[in-house]
């Protein structure tokens, strides 16, 4: 019931994408000094003598202006000849690190914990300046750092100081997390249906040609804690081939030994999202695969270990996605924003962490909706992405909301993409479709009714199912002829 968050942060992270003018901060790109830039809370660093090295495959900065550029003010900072020690203080936080040695001192709110690194900071003779390993520091801060490899540029951003400077409330999505813990409070049956349609045109220079595909379900699902699933489904599957006029699917599936459609397809799906364990279930796919012989098989699939895999792409690991994911229940949505700032990976020297505060901002904070009513919409159009944001109310509560989202030519390509979603009362309804003009054309749609139950989901096979690991299946070599 989280799908509010998680739809306007998926838009808003393609926004991003495709209109990163539209937020990015206007500023100049300096000439570069030394072995790369640093751009910290959204400023470049300008130094004076020593600049940024790499030293031992770690980006090494100098003290003084790096703390300076992230508001430690120079007057705290210090030099202790006899430790050849370096000190910075802001607020309740001090931070040491003695030259040549492995660690670093933190103190915080009047707790001290040494932190072991595997490089030290190092005075560099010839300029007679401290030099640190701020990718531990900031670790050790707290702070969200990221690299940037096309402009090549070291990304630090205080999470905190640029959140304290925010002055906008979220009221309106404080009201939105009470109405999403209604639901998380009791184990949930969601009973709907689902409709997917795709048209591709297959015309060539020597022929006409189209194919369809399209599939039709209700579904059943039960859920707990927000992560644990059980889904059934009862699908019919129906395709057709046109060659010039004429309806050749029956023909092309007799030729290939392939099933006859229309498809009766029926498919059990159970896991849980907290430990990325998926499994899922099917006698009718089975047959289709010739494979009767499994059809009370299981497919497993460990989609965390898949997305771990991809963690230095994606910029994230599964635990932090869940983190996001889950992260709303029993906090306020500032609480909520400040994980999800800090969570958020930097690796575009355009797209920081100011400019994903401002993206939220404009999306979500109370100043950016106009209310109506007992109704508030916030509709925005950014460099062709058209969405509007609608949150119902009553009696001061939030009730439901609606967002549509209608984008043209996603990253200079030809691709349109359109989404519709709502929740009013126990009621979902969610209606996507994207596209090629005059190529390839997808449609689909969802609804669904929330119940609270008592029952829970079944969240593994049966015991002695025979389990089929998919993901041993798709990494396996391909045999050498």
């Amino acid at each position: 019931m989280k799908k509010l968050f998680r739809t306007m942060l998926c838009a808003a992270l393609l926004t991003a994408a495709v209109s990163i003018p539209a937020f990015a901060a206007d500023t100049q790109v300096p000439a570069k000094q030394g072995d790369f830039y640093v751009l910290a809370n959204g400023e470049y660093v300008t130094f004076t003598d020593a600049v940024p090295k790499i030293k031992n495959d770690r980006s090494c900065l100098p003290f003084v202006a790096t703390f300076e550029q992230l508001g430690f003010a120079k007057k705290d900072m210090t030099w202790n000849g006899e430790t050849s020690t370096v000190t910075a203080t802001k607020g309740d936080t001090t931070i040491a690190l003695t030259i040549g040695k492995n660690q670093i001192t933190l103190t915080e709110k009047g707790e001290t914990r040494v932190i072991d690194t595997d490089v030290s900071p190092y005075i560099e003779p010839a300029l007679s300046r401290t030099y640190i390993p701020f990718g531990l520091v900031a670790d050790a801060l707290g702070y969200n750092v990221g690299w940037d490899a096309q402009q090549g540029t070291v990304i630090i951003d205080d999470v905190d100081a640029i959140l304290a400077a925010n002055d906008e409330t979220y009221t309106l999505m404080d009201k939105y997390l009470d109405y999403s813990q209604s639901f998380a409070e009791k184990n949930q049956k969601v009973t709907g249906g689902y409709t997917m349609n795709m048209f591709m045109d297959m015309t060539t220079p020597e022929e006409t040609g189209s194919m369809e595909l399209l599939l039709d379900g209700q579904y059943e699902m039960l859920m707990a804690n927000s992560s644990a699933f059980q889904f059934d489904t009862d699908m019919v599957m129906d395709m057709s081939v046109i060659s010039n006029g004429v309806d050749v699917t029956d023909t092309m599936a007799s030729a290939e030994g392939a099933p006859q459609f229309p498809l009766n397809i029926d498919m059990e799906m159970r896991g849980d999202l907290a430990d990325g364990k998926f499994y899922f279930q099917s006698a009718a796919l089975s047959q289709m695969m010739e494979q009767p012989d499994l059809a009370n098989a299981w497919y497993s699939l460990d989609m965390k270990a898949m997305f771990d895999q991809m963690s230095s792409v994606l910029g994230m690991d599964y635990a932090t996605l869940m983190q996001l994911s889950s992260g709303t229940l029993g906090m306020s949505f500032e609480e909520y924003l400040a994980v999800t700032l800090k969570a958020m990976p930097l690796t575009n020297a355009s797209l920081t962490t100011s400019d994903y505060l401002e993206m939220m901002n404009i999306m979500l904070a109370d100043s950016s909706f106009k209310k109506s009513g007992s109704t508030y919409v916030n509709a925005l159009d950014m460099d062709g992405v058209e969405m509007t944001f609608t949150i119902y109310t009553s009696a001061s509560k939030v009730t439901g909301y609606a967002l549509e989202m209608d984008a043209a030519s996603l990253d200079d390509s030809d691709m349109e993409m359109a989404i519709n979603a709502s929740m009013k009362g126990n009621e979902m309804v969610m209606e996507m479709g994207m596209g090629i003009p005059e190529m390839l054309t997808i449609t689909m749609s969802m609804d669904g009714t929330y119940q609270a139950t008592s029952a829970k989901p079944v969240t593994a096979p049966p015991a002695n199912a025979v389990i089929i690991d998919l993901t041993q299946m798709m990494t396996q070599p391909v045999p050498q002829a």
